[in-house]
């Protein structure tokens, strides 16, 4: 099928997504026994003789083109399996000619002495410029489908019933977070590295009243966002707008106490360590006291991230440059020393964590 903007469950997150989770009944949503191991990161990752392998794969140019193929195609596979026209998508996304002009605005927003950090401009996610190029931003929708497909590959799940499924596990356990701990539901959320804006359109979802604004620092990606974010007004009015901001994540220029939650999603796995540490030091400063911070991403100790076959997580690690870093990282370490309290790791599905704190 051509992947549509709908006003109710596509992959952007419309604010009526998680009503409709009562009319998708083979969705359930909350775990009932964990998922992990006690063994802190995959064999695949770090030091490891298996990792150093994947590594000299990755590292030889003739081998890493392969892979790099076969990563996408695998992705695209899985769609295409689930009736995803992804590249029926792209070609939809490659004529729209509003992109052009978003872009240009978002690229021209005042940010003095803003520059790409080294790790962003890495190869990464089969793409040679990684975020910065129109073909990454035309496929997030479809790799976002995949993505959830794969997450809940043993079940028979449309793509939105997939993504249903992982968007509103997350979303269930920023709720309990909140509540296990007297923390009010968030008015004000900073949506980190919201790429074309589908986990930002969750989370208002989630909070229809709160105010979202989400930060990424793909011009190419913010286009694509903000155009999603007119379309999905225009269908329902009554809405609360998400802004959507171009900037980084270890320095948003955003004031000192100044979101009631601060949201880091998916973006970790994608950095190394000293940015890692970075964004944790800037969600302290903005994120006022009693405030949340929450990291969504891989989840180190996740049995099936565990115990992927060769063929997978050699894909998997040659799309992304900092596995080694990210998961050797303590990131609940690193917000208790950065100054938040209640730091808890909880799983949103067999594959992906929730990490939080509370800023003191």
């Amino acid at each position: 099928m051509q992947i549509k903007h709908q006003r109710c469950a596509h992959a952007q997150g419309s604010a009526r997504v998680c009503s409709r989770a009562s009319r998708v009944p083979a969705v359930v949503v909350r775990a009932t026994a964990s998922t992990a191991t006690d063994k802190a990161q995959p064999d695949w990752t770090g030091d490891k003789l298996m990792s150093k392998v994947v590594n000299w794969m990755i590292n030889t140019k003739p081998i890493f083109a392969v892979m790099k193929f076969g990563a996408k195609n695998a992705m695209k596979s899985t769609t295409l399996k689930a009736g995803i026209d992804w590249d029926g998508h792209v070609q939809k996304m490659q004529q729209t000619a509003e992109l052009q002009q978003l872009c240009q605005e978002f690229s021209q927003q005042p940010h003095p002495g803003l520059q790409y950090p080294s790790y962003y401009t890495v190869p990464f996610h089969s793409y040679d410029d990684g975020n910065l190029n129109w073909q990454a931003a035309y496929e997030v929708e479809p790799a976002s489908y995949a993505m959830a497909l794969r997450t809940f590959k043993t079940e028979t799940l449309t793509g939105e019933q997939a993504m249903l499924k992982l968007r509103k596990g997350i979303n269930d356990e920023i709720q309990a977070y909140h509540a296990k701990h007297g923390v009010p539901a968030p008015s004000s959320i900073l949506d980190i590295g919201c790429s074309t804006g589908i986990s930002s359109r969750w989370y208002q979802a989630a909070w229809p009243d709160a105010d979202i604004t989400g930060l990424d620092l793909s011009p190419y990606f913010l286009a694509v966002a903000e155009l999603e974010e007119r379309r999905r007004v225009a269908a329902e009015p009554s809405s609360k707008r998400i802004k959507f901001v171009r900037g980084l994540a270890e320095a948003t220029g955003y004031d000192d106490a100044s979101w009631d939650m601060v949201v880091f999603s998916f973006i970790a796995h994608e950095c190394p360590q000293a940015a890692l540490a970075a964004f944790v030091k800037e969600a302290r400063r903005i994120v006022k006291r009693g405030g949340v911070v929450c990291f969504v991403d891989n989840n180190p100790r996740s049995k099936t991230i565990q115990n992927l076959p060769p063929v997978l997580f050699t894909l998997m690690k040659s799309t992304e440059p900092w596995s080694d870093e990210y998961y050797s990282f303590d990131l609940e370490e690193a917000l208790r020393q950065g100054g938040f309290d209640r730091v808890v790791t909880t799983e949103a599905d067999h594959r992906h964590r929730t990490v939080f704190g509370i800023a003191v």
